[in-house]
């Protein structure tokens, strides 16, 4: 059995195997998250309890109501989580992509890196996509999270007409093209392939530029295909 080894720590308690409270608060919380990503992108929302979430974890339920109000909070912890681990690679592969071939192949590079995440890790296609428009907690989050989810992207790649799309006016616009893209990446993420993936990429990024108005000349899904 472990023994507490306890050495001061100016400002942040007592350290317990190298680790200060705070450390180990984060890192039980983040163990949470993940067990709550496993539970509900495998088995869905109503697998997420307290207790299994705890047993997931391996952390003690005394501990959970330290960091979580409820089954709730972890739940949309869990959602905020699968958004990051897919915005974080799209953000960044979109980005690269800009700096070198333009702001078309980004677009392109945008949508194949996200159906790249979803078939690499289908917990996050279910988190995003199927659980979101089921469950109620899930729903008001999803339906604010994905038109800003767009907008952040465009940010990157086109700035000036993101900053446009943002304006009241334009706000439905953005919501219309947000629900679409959650269909297609629901009916992708559940199998429905009905196109080869570039072809489904193109139609992702031709959808973008038609509704949102962008000024973004697309290649032919010919000169576009294939690069994955």
């Amino acid at each position: 059995m472990a023994t507490e080894t306890i050495a001061p720590a100016a400002g942040s308690g007592r350290l317990w195997q190298g680790q200060t409270p705070d450390a180990r608060a984060a890192d039980r919380r983040q163990r949470l998250v993940e067990a709550g990503l496993e539970l509900v992108g495998t088995q869905g929302v109503t697998a997420l309890t307290m207790r299994a979430a705890c047993r997931e974890a391996a952390v003690g339920p005394r501990y959970f109501y330290d960091l979580f109000a409820d089954r709730d909070e972890l739940l949309a912890a869990v959602y905020d989580e699968a958004v990051e681990r897919i915005r974080e690679p799209i953000l960044a592969a979109a980005v690269a992509v800009n700096a070198t071939d333009g702001v078309a192949a980004a677009l392109l590079e945008a949508f194949d890196t996200a159906v790249a995440v979803v078939e690499d890790d289908p917990r996050i296609g279910r988190v995003l996509f199927r659980e979101s428009a089921a469950d109620e907690t899930l729903r008001p989050r999803s339906q604010a999270a994905m038109p800003e989810f767009v907008l952040s992207v465009l940010a990157e790649l086109v700035p000036e007409e993101a900053e446009a799309l943002r304006q009241p006016s334009r706000a439905w616009t953005v919501i219309g093209f947000s629900a679409a893209i959650f269909a297609l990446f629901l009916a992708w993420s559940e199998g429905a392939r009905h196109t080869p993936r570039a072809e489904f990429v193109h139609h992702c990024a031709r959808l973008a530029v038609d509704q949102l108005g962008l000024d973004i000349e697309l290649p032919s899904v010919a000169r576009s295909g294939g690069r994955r």
